[in-house]
């Protein structure tokens, strides 16, 4: 039998499925091993942090020369005032640079680091970055010191009247770490080693940011997508619209979701500290369990939340009720509440309801809500857009607007946004089946419409258009007849089959 620390508590056990009991943990999810720690703090620092009044910048020291050498041991030196700003590049100084001059021209490349001598007087020493390619004497042989890699915004929103309010090396820790990933149970122990089988992240910021990721992690995972030196990132509802806030720099084990631009949506936890970034909304931090988030590259990881998501859309209203009574919330129900499911609550995100302590909740007979299944591996891109258009990426149970109806055709409201790029997939060839559901793609003007056909056909899709334009995204297993009763301006629930 080994002792080993489990979650930082000591148990003993042979294999790993000895010691997990009572520990929290998702079966598949990966499990980090510590066998042993051997810590080697570097020398010479390779990054800094540059503080100025306009926010942080980061700097790495990618060069082995007499500068770069010159900049680590003197660095405090130029804590020094903006001297000039340009469409090229924004210097602050000055300072003494006892270094050999040159008169010769050199290239540079957007975000390098540079030291400067200007008119060649060693007293006028600069550190300059680089904002454009350009080509110029800057009065040293080798001028480049490293690279920007945080806070680049920063540097374009510079101004006369700036300055480096301190400068301070980041100095990473080399770990030769003899450790191994697994998700063996059946793993034979050792004394000594740490185990970590859960991370527990802590969320308090913009409401419907924060509920973003509760509901990316409601099933207790968080999924690897991408893994970098500096960040993993879970991209499962990524191109999900994020409010933007808290907009402050990003330290070691903070949680954010990028705002807009390339992967919006996404959730990334910060292994290293970065500043603030203008596309990415801090919503949380790694409160235990680094470790696992550290080490690991690739895989399904376990993660407690605090709080809990208190999203009750989808369970029965008596399900409903008893979670929210376990935080002492008042709950007001309205709609049908015999055999029923949760469509609606206000307010909708957690941490309102947290803090207004009071929730309204709406019930609606299962009879009334129209159970699907999406075709998710025959037409990928149009059942994404369907999750996201009835909010099913976050909900239990989605909604769609009734826009049109006739006959057995009933169309709903598409979301324009969101149906760029909707390109032909699982296009219908010699008929339509009857409670086949339909999205308008590309070819059509009116792409991103989703229609429902009660009855067969061999000439139209669900939209009413013809087969070329239309894309099968799944079909209603139930309810289907409740459908004839909606009426134009109705909203219809929807659930996903199980």
């Amino acid at each position: 039998m080994a002792k080993v620390i489990v979650n930082g508590k000591e148990k003993v056990g042979e294999t790993l499925k000895d010691v997990l009991k009572d520990e929290y943990y998702v079966n598949g999810t990966n499990i980090v091993v510590i066998k042993g720690v051997k810590k080697e703090a570097e020398k010479v620092p390779k990054k800094f942090l540059i503080k100025t009044t306009k926010g942080n910048i980061t700097i790495a020291i990618t060069e082995n020369n007499e500068t770069a050498k010159f900049f680590t041991e003197n660095y405090k030196n130029f804590v020094k005032k903006l001297r000039w700003i340009s469409g090229i590049d924004v210097a602050f100084g000055s300072t003494r640079i006892d270094l050999e001059i040159s008169t010769e021209e050199k290239e540079f490349k957007k975000w390098d680091v540079v030291l400067s001598i200007s008119g060649l007087d060693k007293d006028e020493g600069h550190i300059v970055f680089i904002k454009r390619k350009t080509e110029g004497v800057y009065g040293l042989k080798d001028p480049k010191i490293g690279i920007v890699v945080g806070g680049k915004w920063v540097i374009d929103r510079l101004e006369v009247g700036d300055k480096i309010i301190d400068i301070e090396p980041i100095r990473e820790e080399k770990e030769a770490v003899d450790y191994i990933v697994t998700t063996d149970l059946n793993l034979k122990l050792e004394d000594g080693w740490k185990i970590f089988t859960y991370f527990t992240a802590e969320f308090d910021g913009t409401p419907s940011a924060v509920e973003h990721c509760l509901a990316l992690m409601e099933d207790g995972i968080f999924e690897i997508t991408e893994n970098t030196n500096t960040f993993v990132a879970d991209c499962r509802l990524q191109t999900l619209k994020i409010e933007e806030g808290n907009l402050i720099d990003r330290e070691r084990g903070f949680i954010t979701v990028r705002n807009y631009g390339a992967g919006e949506g996404k959730v990334y936890i910060y292994r290293e500290s970065r500043s603030s970034s203008l596309s990415h909304t801090v919503v949380g931090r790694v409160k235990e369990g680094m470790e696992l988030v550290d080490f690991s590259e690739s895989g399904i990881l376990s993660v407690k939340t605090i709080p809990e998501r208190l999203c009750v859309i989808g369970l029965t209203m008596e399900e409903a009720e008893d979670l929210l009574k376990r935080y002492d919330i008042e709950v007001e129900k309205e709609g049908d509440l015999e055999n029923a499911i949760v469509v609606d609550q206000q307010p909708e995100f957690t941490l309102d309801v947290l803090k207004e302590k009071k929730v309204k909740i709406r019930g609606l007979n299962k009879d009334k809500i129209v159970v699907v299944e999406l075709y998710e591996d025959k037409a990928p891109i149009t059942a994404w857009y369907f999750r996201k258009t009835t909010g099913l990426t976050t909900k239990r149970v989605g909604k769609l607007h009734v826009y049109f109806k006739h006959n057995d055709i009933i169309m709903f409201k598409g979301n324009p946004e969101y149906a760029k790029g909707l390109l032909p997939e699982n296009v219908p060839t010699d008929k339509v089946e009857a409670c086949s559901i339909g999205v308008t793609n590309m070819v059509s003007r009116y792409k991103g419409m989703i229609g429902v056909r009660l009855s067969e056909s061999d000439k139209f899709g669900p939209t009413g258009e013809s087969f070329e334009k239309t894309n099968i995204v799944g079909k209603i297993v139930k309810n289907a007849e409740f459908l004839r009763k909606v009426k134009t301006g109705d909203d219809v629930y929807i659930l996903l089959q199980k």
